[in-house]
């Protein structure tokens, strides 16, 4: 095993502290960026749900895994209050315009804000609560699920009209709402794992590479 050097947690501190200017032209670059990776990998991993309604739940659980090490680094590069905040609205607004549940907008904007709360009380530098933060806004993934609850024969033709009727009864009969429940609370303890994953990735890669 490889200890951290205290050279490269002074790097990824240090990339933490220069959050008294807000969001920065800079930090709206990293927005776009960080934005855009995490929805690639999101999209990517989503693709495996074309297998089976089983195989959307391993693809989540793959996506938030390698989007980990996505965010936990776009927290250190853009150390700005709000940041989370506009990932969480630039990515709602890209998933509705792909055909999922509006309500994923306001609810993703709301995770996000926490998330920016939970970073900020750690004043940018704290690792846990950076991890913390990654869990929160990850439950983000609630809009687009919401329907099934309140509207679940609605649901059920949405998914038959791209997946076929066959993909649809599938689903539904795994997506029952309790299983929605337990599934929710398993990508959240994932998102926590993911996030950790992420810290120990930039303290034993990045920070000695320089790029923090």
């Amino acid at each position: 095993m490889h200890a951290t050097t205290p050279t490269a947690q002074a790097n990824v501190a240090a990339g933490q502290t220069n959050h008294k200017k807000g969001l920065t032209p800079r930090s709206l670059i990293n927005v776009g960026i960080y934005t855009a990776l995490y929805f690639v990998v999101v999209f990517a991993s989503g693709m495996l749900g074309m297998l089976s309604p089983a195989f959307s739940v391993v693809g989540y659980i793959v996506g938030i895994l390698i989007n980990g090490t996505v965010i936990m680094l776009y927290m250190v590069k853009t150390p700005a209050f709000g940041a989370m905040t506009l990932l969480s609205a630039i990515l709602s607004l890209l998933f509705v315009s792909t055909g999922h549940f509006w309500g994923t907008i306001p609810i993703a904007i709301v995770c996000g804000l926490i998330a920016d709360f939970v970073i900020a009380s750690g004043q940018y530098r704290s690792k846990w609560r950076n991890i913390l933060a990654f869990g929160v806004f990850q439950l983000w993934m609630i809009g687009p699920f919401l329907p099934m609850f309140y509207d679940r024969t609605g649901y059920s033709d949405y998914v038959a009209s791209s997946m076929g009727q066959e993909y649809a009864e599938a689903w539904m009969s795994l997506f029952t709402p309790l299983n929605l429940v337990l599934i929710l609370a398993l990508l959240f303890v994932v998102a926590l794992v993911a996030a950790w994953i992420g810290t120990r990735i930039l303290e034993r890669n990045f920070a000695k590479a320089g790029i923090l």
